[in-house]
């Protein structure tokens, strides 16, 4: 079936004015001024948009499940301090109550004492999903065993604790933490996506991929999905001779997903010299060599959580050393790189996944904790030193608004309006690149997807505006077509 697509602007490189793209089953066909189209194709359909037709934008980084666990619970993203979230947790008539998206930070420990002793089942996720909460009864209730995990941390006060799991110490609490969502949840996430102009993401919740697939198998998938392989479920994802880019109609298998570290939230992020941070490790680094080894020489991806700058040098080593250039290795986060790496940074062979919006979020906690830490979000350092920027959101962490990203990428202006580590702002184009081209890249599809180009998916968002002569934050996403389809 064909269809044109037209609009004031299309961009291909720039931005073309009064152009129209051809679509064939969902390929890109033709593209040219829109006059020369419907001269060569009178009698095909036209879509007319009144404004600026970009590739489609692909997240590299998210999780679905955490946000069809948001999208369905109370949502503590604009809680400021206890009475806020006290009030959302009374307001509720569950009875068990789920929390997700609470920076801890605003919590004192007595705040938190008071919540440990609370009459009903309470779980709370904190926003970068490095610590929960369960209170007393919620534990007694599912008969959680407290105890000290390697990897993991307890927080306790004056000895007793009170509550919070940190990192591998979460894993104590699956059952709690593991919930059920359905068919409804992900079309319900796919609205989400769609509103912001995401037609493509890198999901890294391992647990939902058998409901994708079924979704996918009948045709029912919206958005296209880079699935993230669980770390322990590699050797069994091995013997079934699944490798990084088999794919299905919309699924294809991305990265086995290995964590290094922490969080700066939940301060367990591994820091060489940081006093309150480890600079111990979640996973030990000879573990994670024999992953890479092992995943690379089976034709599977390895992606990297890595955030403080211990965790980011012991990774950039490895992937010197023992990763495979062909695998396109990723690091996610890359938050904090030391200035002594600066070297290794060049040396090493990797994509760097990295999430603008973080460095907005993060950068008065940045200097309350780690004080003037210059290369810490360093997008134009990493640009510089040859590597290429896939852009992500860590949704539900982040709202997963590429807008709002290249933005944050461009101005990196936190809520004072005083620009954060300016030195490392890069260009609204490079930004866009990161969210189309690089994104593309990292996921093996950079022959499919991120350009608007004869032989690509017919993948777009219109935006009401130019974003090359725009205030970013004043547009809006108009419209997402994947496939030549409404998204």
């Amino acid at each position: 079936m064909r269809k044109i697509f037209s609009a004031d602007y299309i961009y291909v490189g720039s931005e073309k004015k009064d152009y129209s793209i051809l679509v064939e089953d969902g390929i890109i066909k033709a593209i040219d001024k829109r006059s020369l189209i419907r001269e060569q194709f009178p009698f095909v359909k036209e879509e007319r948009y009144d404004g600026f037709l970009y590739p489609g934008f692909n997240d590299a980084h998210l999780h679905i499940k955490e946000i069809a666990l948001l999208l369905s619970s109370i949502d503590a993203t604009n809680c400021k301090n206890f009475n806020d979230l006290k009030n959302l947790i009374q307001n509720s008539n569950d009875e068990f109550i789920y929390v997700y998206n609470l920076n801890f930070n605003y919590l004192s420990m007595d705040q938190w004492k008071e919540l440990f002793n609370y009459n009903k089942p309470l779980f709370i996720q904190s926003k970068d999903e490095h610590s929960v909460f369960l209170n007393r009864v919620a534990i007694l209730k599912n008969n959680i065993e407290v105890k000290e995990v390697k990897g993991g941390f307890l927080v306790k006060d004056k000895g007793k604790f009170i509550g919070i799991f940190k990192d591998r110490a979460i894993d104590l609490v699956e059952s709690v933490k593991e919930r059920t969502i359905s068919k409804n949840d992900i079309e319900r996430v796919e609205r989400y996506l769609l509103k912001r102009g995401i037609t493509s993401v890198t999901n890294f919740d391992f647990s939902v991929y058998p409901l994708l697939k079924e979704m996918d198998e009948y045709k029912e998938l919206r958005v296209r999905v880079y699935q993230g392989i669980a770390k322990d479920a590699v050797k069994d994802i091995i013997k079934e001779g699944i490798r990084t880019n088999l794919c299905g109609s919309k699924l294809c298998f991305g990265p086995v997903k290995c964590f290094m570290d922490g969080s700066l939230g939940s301060q367990t992020a591994a820091m060489y010299s940081v006093k309150g941070f480890p600079n111990s490790f979640t996973m030990e680094d000879m573990e994670l060599k024999e992953i890479i080894e092992l995943a690379n020489r089976n034709n599977i991806q390895v992606a990297v959580h890595a955030i403080g700058d211990k965790a980011v040098h012991t990774v950039m080593e490895l992937f010197k050393k023992f990763g495979n250039k062909r695998m396109r290795n990723r690091i996610e986060h890359l938050q904090f790189i030391n200035e002594n790496d600066l070297p290794l940074l060049k040396e090493s062979t990797f994509i760097a996944s990295m999430q603008p919006m973080h460095a907005i979020s993060d950068a008065k906690l940045v200097k309350k904790l780690l004080g003037n830490f210059r290369y810490a979000y360093a997008w134009n350092t990493v640009l510089n030193s040859g590597k290429l920027l896939a852009f992500g959101s860590d949704a539900p962490v982040e709202d997963a608004s590429p807008l709002l990203g290249i933005y944050a990428a461009n101005k990196r202006l936190p809520q004072n309006n005083v620009p954060f580590i300016p030195e490392e702002c890069i260009s609204v184009k490079q930004a866009l690149d990161a969210y189309t081209i690089g994104s593309a890249f990292a996921s093996f599809s950079e022959n499919v997807k991120g350009k608007i180009e004869n032989g690509y998916l017919a993948d777009f968002v219109i935006l009401d505006r130019s974003l090359f002569h725009s205030n970013v934050k004043d547009i809006n996403v108009v419209k997402s077509i994947i496939g030549g389809e409404n998204g």
